[in-house]
């Protein structure tokens, strides 16, 4: 069917004929004796939503449902049934890169794990939301990883994830080759506790950014560095999948472009649920931080300080582009923040990257632990405190950076990790149609955004999909004067006084009821 509210079944339309259209099979659950029971779209089957987020390593979704014919007992659901559908956009081919696949002939079908919110509504219905995630994320309760793996850390990964011991996954994997070696023991751990263990010591085999990101999407698994979702080869700027812009559906061209061009670019509504939050960012060492690396094997301690603005330009990040002028496109300048001089004589006062103990990170590390005079990444000892700070800094860009959410037509090709350029308007009056003049488009949010989280939404007779995206960087440059002082004159010096030698002599001129 498309769209249509009825039983259906697997869908054949290859034609976009509204905004929001897609195709989906039956969706049916399939209990643990095998019997088969269609959950029909739009009678029984109120809403189907699935998640995807790269801080998450496997894909969940919920399936609201309005129950007349007493499923749960009918099925006898008790956690451990599976659930199958496919879900694409019309004019895909609905292979396993461009749709949901839970269907048992060419995809991965879901597993239930819980029923949750049941109501009764009337005296026949009742209303429950279906949980379910992907086998591997079941799976992942029941075993343990109990070995010493040794060499990159990117087949480390791949060999968890494709193991008969253990998550043992038919899904594709995608992993990125990491830059350095070591030998890891996984202690009685959980996959995924052992692969996000390993994440963290992966260091990008071309970019010199620090962790990786281990998740799920509809399309496979995924273990690779921010850069390698930004970048090809985590190298050369990857093209944005889609651009995206909040503007009224175009009347040019015919009916069927109008309806293509408004379902693959237009957005239905969008918010900005973070632009910036320094405080935060400060205290976390997102710009600043100092790590002191404590060696048990010899004893001796090291000192690295960790400067955001002179890191920024050899990692890439959102908005980095062929251009180099992109280097220097961080979200905050580096003018001065304080009355604070540097301790560098006549080179102006601090910026916000000039305080390393902003925070501070102690960090133990053993040379020949396994043999190998490496240090905790299993690279030398004389780098890894900086690689650290790195890594840290480069988790915050990612949590706490401008965060944008996007309500747009379903598209069932895209998927977390992707990157996607958004034309925000500018706000000033008429400058938006100042074409010749003026960029159209607002000069720091507009530009490429990396999807972190992605829902597919499937309600009534509506595909939608939101997505959080973030950017850790602005399109155009800020202004900046760096190495001058702060622009703001020393506010007067007041002295600080002692309350009791103030109030001294004050108790003795005071009346009975207290009044002077």
């Amino acid at each position: 069917m498309s769209g249509n509210p009825g039983a259906g079944g697997a869908s054949t339309n290859q034609d976009l004929t509204r905004v929001g259209d897609f195709n989906l099979s039956t969706v049916t659950i399939i209990n643990h004796l095998g019997d088969q029971y269609p959950i029909p779209f739009g009678g029984v089957l109120a809403e189907l939503n699935i998640y995807e987020d790269i801080e998450h390593n496997a894909v969940t979704g919920t399936a609201h449902i309005v129950d007349s014919y007493n499923i749960i007992a009918n099925a006898e659901l008790h956690g451990n049934e599976r659930l199958i559908f496919k879900l694409t956009t019309p004019g895909r081919p609905g292979h396993l890169q461009d749709s949901v696949d839970a269907s048992v002939e060419t995809g991965y079908p879901f597993y239930i794990f819980a029923i949750k919110n049941r109501k009764q509504v009337s005296e026949t219905t009742v209303t429950y939301q279906l949980q379910f995630c992907s086998h591997e994320m079941m799976r992942n309760t029941r075993i343990r990883v109990n070995r010493a793996f040794t060499g990159n850390l990117g087949e480390m990964a791949a060999d968890i994830l494709k193991d008969k011991d253990g998550l043992n996954t038919k899904k594709p994997v995608f992993f990125e080759p990491s830059r350095n070696t070591d030998t890891i023991v996984i202690p009685n751990l959980r996959p995924f506790d052992a692969l996000n263990l390993i994440s963290r010591k992966a260091l990008s085999g071309n970019a010199k950014g620090a962790g990786y990101y281990f998740y799920e999407t509809a399309k496979g698994f995924y273990f690779r560095s921010v850069e390698n979702m930004l970048a090809y080869q985590s190298t050369f700027p990857r093209p944005q999948i889609r651009t995206l812009k909040y503007e009224r559906p175009t009347n040019s061209g015919t009916m069927t472009s109008r309806k293509v061009h408004t379902h693959l670019h237009n957005v239905q509504s969008y918010e900005f649920i973070n632009k910036f939050d320094t405080l935060a960012n400060q205290a976390l060492g997102t710009y600043a931080s100092r790590v002191i690396t404590y060696n048990l094997y010899d004893k001796s301690y090291a000192i690295n300080d960790y400067d955001y603005h002179r890191q920024y330009g050899q990692l890439i990040h959102t908005d980095t582009t062929e251009d180099a002028r992109t280097k220097h496109n961080y979200p905050i300048a580096r003018n001065p923040i304080d009355n604070d001089p540097k301790e560098i004589a006549n080179a102006g006062d601090k910026t916000i990257s000039d305080y390393p103990e902003s925070r501070i990170i102690l960090q133990p590390s053993t040379r020949y632990l396994h043999g190998d005079n490496t240090g905790v990444f299993g690279t030398s000892t004389d780098s890894e405190g900086l690689t650290e700070a790195i890594r840290i800094s480069q988790k915050n860009q990612v949590h706490n950076s401008t965060i944008l959410k996007l309500v747009i037509p379903g598209l069932s090709e895209m998927q977390a990790g992707d990157v996607i350029r958004f034309d925000y308007p500018r706000m000033e009056p008429n400058k938006g149609d100042l074409v010749e003049t003026y960029y159209p488009y607002d000069p720091k949010y507009s530009g490429r955004y990396l999807i972190t989280k992605l829902r597919h939404r499937v309600i009534q007779d509506e595909y939608q999909m939101v997505l959080e995206c973030i950017k850790d960087s602005v399109y155009e440059a800020q202004s900046e004067v760096a190495g001058e002082q702060y622009y703001l004159n020393p506010s007067e010096q007041r002295p600080a006084e002692d309350l009791y030698q103030k109030e001294d002599g004050l108790a003795e001129v005071m009346t009975d009821d207290g009044s002077i």
